[in-house]
């Protein structure tokens, strides 16, 4: 079984049919490849480069998003642990559940 071809071979292999077919249009058109057929698969693959662009952009968002949260995460991680050892050190252990920490020391 071949491997899939990526985007960008499938998306030019489109473009150059498309070209085939224009330039040969005489000896293809009997068997229905028509300047339509090229015109179309042109069309399509100005679809797909176009979708592709927004995903890309799309993807370079989520990195910046996903950083952002980690960022944020790393902070609250650090206020939290703070936090905790505080509480422990002023609050009688009894009451730590009042405080979300189920700690046995």
């Amino acid at each position: 079984m071949a491997a899939k071809k990526s985007l960008a071979i499938q998306v030019s292999e489109a473009r150059v049919m498309a070209d085939g077919i224009k330039k040969r249009t005489d000896n293809v058109s009997r068997v229905g490849l028509t300047e339509a057929k090229a015109e179309s698969l042109t069309a399509l693959s100005d679809e797909i480069d176009a979708l592709n662009s927004k995903q890309e952009e799309l993807k370079a968002l989520l990195k910046t998003q996903t950083a952002e949260i980690d960022a944020k995460l790393k902070t609250l991680s650090a206020e939290y642990a703070e936090a905790k050892k505080l509480v422990k050190i002023s609050v009688e252990q009894n009451d730590w559940k009042t405080f979300g920490i189920n700690d046995k020391r």
